[in-house]
Parts: structure tokens; C-alpha cells; sequence
């Protein structure tokens, strides 16, 4: 099978292999195994970039026999917002998560969650969630503390 890019197509392609990158590996010193095949596949694709005419975008190493984004590249992706809103959303809403499981289970402990039909829970896990939501939207960071 052969599939034809155009050069637009091609430059979309590498938006979301930068954002496919960035989730499989910006959080990482090593390249498990269970990744490589995506490693492999994005530098097959990263090596037509001349042909398509950004290699501007995209540079061989002769040391480490691999490709990889140039600073340009970096500097003026497309898809960066796309990531920075991810991220953002993914903070707020992990955070308020964790804080309102570990607060529910403090006040409720573990035996009465437990006991808690799947609505309860949910309707308990809610209330401490809307309390975070509030927090934040209206102050951020601003009031957070760690004590001990």
C-alpha cells in the first residue's frame, strides 16, 4: 500500500506525531520496549521531511543516526497550543480528583465508601469535587498549602 501527503498534509502529519511524542515520551528518560515501534515508525516518517521540503523543520544527527525536530520546528509548532491546553485541563482536573478522594476518604474513611451504594459515592465524590472546582476557578494555586 502507498499513501500519498501532500506538503499540507504532510506538516499536519507532523503535528500529530509532535503531540503522539509528547504523550508517549516527554515524561521520559528511557524508550521502553513497548514503545519503540512508535519511535521507529515516527522516524520513518521524519526522514521524507527534505522531500517534502522541511528539513528545516525536521534534522538528521550523523552521531546518533536519528531525526529530530529542529528549534524552529519547536519554536513555531502549530499544535503547541493544542498540547498546552491539554496539559492544563489535565492539571486542573487531576489535581481536583486526587484532593477530592483523598478528602472523602478521610472524612467518610474506608468502610463507609464502601458500604455506599454507587450513587452515594457518587453524589459524596461530587460534593468534594464541586468544593475544588469552586477553589480553584476562583483562586488558582493562590490558597493551596502544604502543612506538616
Amino acid at each position: 500500500m502507498q499513501i500519498d501527503f501532500s506538503k499540507e498534509q504532510y506538516r499536519t502529519f507532523l503535528g500529530i506525531l509532535e503531540i503522539a511524542d509528547w504523550v508517549l515520551f516527554t515524561h521520559r528518560t528511557d524508550e521502553p520496549e513497548d514503545r519503540k515501534r512508535y519511535h521507529d515508525f515516527e522516524q520513518k516518517i521524519f526522514s521524507h521531511a527534505e522531500a517534502f521540503g522541511f528539513s528545516n523543520l525536521i534534522m538528521y544527527d550523523d552521531e546518533l543516526g536519528e531525526y529530530f525536530p529542529t528549534r524552529e520546528h519547536d519554536e513555531n509548532s502549530p499544535v503547541r497550543p493544542f498540547i498546552d491546553e491539554f496539559e492544563d485541563a489535565t492539571l486542573w482536573d487531576e489535581l481536583i480528583e486526587r484532593l477530592a478522594n483523598r478528602d472523602m476518604l478521610h472524612k467518610l474513611g474506608e468502610k463507609k465508601i464502601q458500604s455506599m451504594t454507587r450513587e452515594q459515592r457518587l453524589r459524596a465524590y461530587l460534593d468534594f469535587e464541586g468544593k475544588y472546582e469552586q477553589e480553584f476557578e476562583k483562586h488558582g494555586v493562590e490558597r493551596l498549602q502544604i502543612n506538616g
